[in-house]
């Protein structure tokens, strides 16, 4: 288990959307702009949250939008609560003695007041809020703090949160409970992205991070390819076995494709590349096919294994490869 554990605040520790859906809006309304639902919200609020405002509000005053907001957020009637789970699981690691973080943009004299009055200031070492840019403070903060890269987890719900880990050289771990919907969080390439901090409870025992795979077995595969300049004139066809972990859970897929493993979207990509040039080597074919997954699709590590008819007396030879 890692030892120090970085938690985003909003969406991730305490559900406060519909408070800042409501000021939001409620800063739309003063420039004339019409409201923005729910789920427009999730699929297009971004962080450090003024390019969210240069993209819908150009030419906008920055401060004159903050304003409208913290009045909006200071008159709303919509209360800040703990997401559920989220209680039980910073009990969980501080039990295992672990330490804990925050690392928020949210203003720091909001934060400081919902952290006291949702009594929960005292789980953390230190905190961090009014954070416009993570990335700024994450390498001093790992630094005053000694965290090692390979024993420190950031846990959020939105894409600056991952790229944060990302510029930090650490794990990072997307949650569905926010501000980014599913499909838009995926895109940062978290670590692992689960539904809620149960299911990311559920995991910190099990050694491997995410123990779900997708496979496809047998899939003929039309290439051209031997050492030989005469068989790679002629096309083979190879079968191809693969093993991918994704990168979202299935328990956090909620019976919709947005966001998993379009395994038929992988195999016509797969053929698609082995035609793309002849090849000496099974084992080029292999890192190539290994390589289109990674970068094409939601897949943390993948397996690919290769069956080549080639030789008298046997059944198949090939490769396999883990990426």
């Amino acid at each position: 288990m890692k030892k120090h554990w970085i938690f985003d605040w909003s969406g991730t520790v305490v559900d406060d959307l519909g408070l800042v859906i409501l000021a939001t809006n409620y800063v739309f309304k003063q420039y004339g702009k019409p409201e923005m639902d729910r789920e427009t919200f999730r699929r297009e609020f971004s962080l450090p949250y003024g390019n969210f405002y240069n993209k819908h509000l150009p030419g906008a005053d920055m401060k004159e939008v903050e304003a409208h907001f913290r009045h909006a957020f200071d008159i709303c009637e919509s209360k800040v609560t703990v997401l559920p789970h989220a209680l039980e699981f910073l009990d969980s690691l501080k039990s295992n003695g672990c330490k804990l973080y925050v690392l928020s943009s949210m203003c720091e004299k909001a934060f400081s007041d919902h952290v006291v009055e949702l009594g929960m200031d005292h789980y953390f070492t230190q905190t961090y809020a009014g954070v416009l840019d993570k990335r700024e403070v994450i390498g001093k903060m790992m630094d005053a703090h000694g965290m090692r890269k390979d024993d420190t987890i950031f846990v959020g719900d939105m894409t600056h949160d991952v790229e944060t880990a990302h510029h930090a050289g650490i794990m990072s771990v997307g949650v569905l409970t926010g501000y980014n919907h599913a499909s838009v969080l995926a895109e940062s390439e978290p670590s692992i992205m689960v539904k809620d901090l149960a299911l990311l409870e559920g995991l910190m025992g099990s050694s491997e991070i995410n123990p779900d795979v997708v496979k496809i077995r047998g899939l003929e595969i039309p290439t051209f390819i031997g050492v030989p300049d005469e068989e790679r004139a002629e096309k083979q066809v190879l079968k191809v076995h693969l093993d991918m972990i994704p990168k979202v859970i299935f328990s956090s897929l909620n019976d919709e494709i947005e966001g998993g493993v379009d395994y038929y979207q992988v195999s016509l990509r797969l053929k698609d590349v082995a035609l793309q040039k002849p090849r000496k080597l099974i084992e080029t074919l292999a890192e190539d096919l290994a390589n289109v997954v990674l970068d094409e699709f939601s897949v943390a590590k993948v397996r690919v294994e290769i069956e080549k008819y080639i030789l008298p007396d046997t059944e198949h030879v090939g490769v396999e490869i883990w990426r």
